[in-house]
């Protein structure tokens, strides 16, 4: 006490106003975090570029935990943005949900969903969605799949055909033969575990590139929606990207583009 009052009253003044403001601060911080808790991320191999095949954590207003998904075709929007396409169901319950990437030892956010469509998770529905790169400037991008440049988009895909994904939990190309298909979703014989919903469906062409068919939109047999995040599946869903290209005016990034 005796060197608190050999403070001069201004100098005394000023150190009391600062400890009273750094209280505030502290404070403020702990009620905010009692009111909106802070989201817990959920842990993915890091990144080296942003591209079909790396994991997402979406997040947003209104939820206490994140999404993990994985990233699916690198697009183009009519205004010129890099974008990436995922599964619709990744932003649930809809709205800008917010995109992070590991990259470093950072998990930046690197943009958000501008589209969504989740119908369910019958293997017919319609799911799929849109993220618009904001920060493309500060990370680098990538069209490849696996390794293998994306040379164009399927027309068409037809029973018999073999395709592959590629999912950040499964860590490699899943391939199967294509078995049913239903408006512009097909389900094919690759297995798949939680987390790889929204990554690139393709198919191999003879020169060794990737031809872009869809976005892994289920990971189960299509008729048991409710299996499919107990454990791995033996046959996965993928929704055709090509129509959604062409509705929200888009245009897939290749090797050549």
């Amino acid at each position: 006490m005796d060197a608190i009052r050999r403070l001069p009253p201004r100098t005394l003044l000023k150190r009391l106003a600062i400890v009273a403001g750094a209280l505030t601060v502290l404070a403020g911080i702990v009620w905010a975090t009692r009111a909106q808790p802070v989201r817990q991320l959920i842990p993915l191999p890091a990144a080296e570029a942003i591209g079909p095949g790396v994991g997402i954590n979406v997040s947003g207003t209104g939820r206490s935990e994140s999404t993990s998904c994985t990233a699916g075709f690198l697009v183009r929007t009519n205004t010129g943005q890099p974008g990436l396409l995922s599964a619709g169901h990744c932003n649930k319950p809809g709205g800008s949900g917010e995109v992070a990437i590991h990259h470093g030892a950072l998990y930046p956010t690197v943009g958000g969903f501008t589209q969504s469509v989740y119908d369910g998770d019958r293997w017919g529905d319609s799911n799929i969605g849109l993220i618009v790169l904001d920060r493309h400037d500060k990370f680098p991008l990538s069209s490849e799949v696996d390794g293998r440049p994306v040379t164009g988009v399927a027309d068409s895909v037809e029973i018999g055909d073999e395709l592959c994904h590629l999912g950040v939990r499964s860590g490699e190309p899943m391939c199967g033969t294509v078995v049913a298909g239903e408006r512009d979703s097909v389900r094919f014989t690759a297995a798949g575990t939680c987390g790889d919903a929204g990554g690139p469906a393709y198919r191999v062409r003879p020169d060794g590139t990737a031809e872009a068919v869809g976005i892994l939109s289920v990971v189960s047999d299509g008729q048991d929606p409710d299996a499919v995040c107990k454990g791995t599946q033996e046959s996965s869903v993928a929704q055709l990207i090509k129509p959604w290209l062409q509705a929200w005016d888009l245009e897939l990034v290749t090797s050549t583009s």
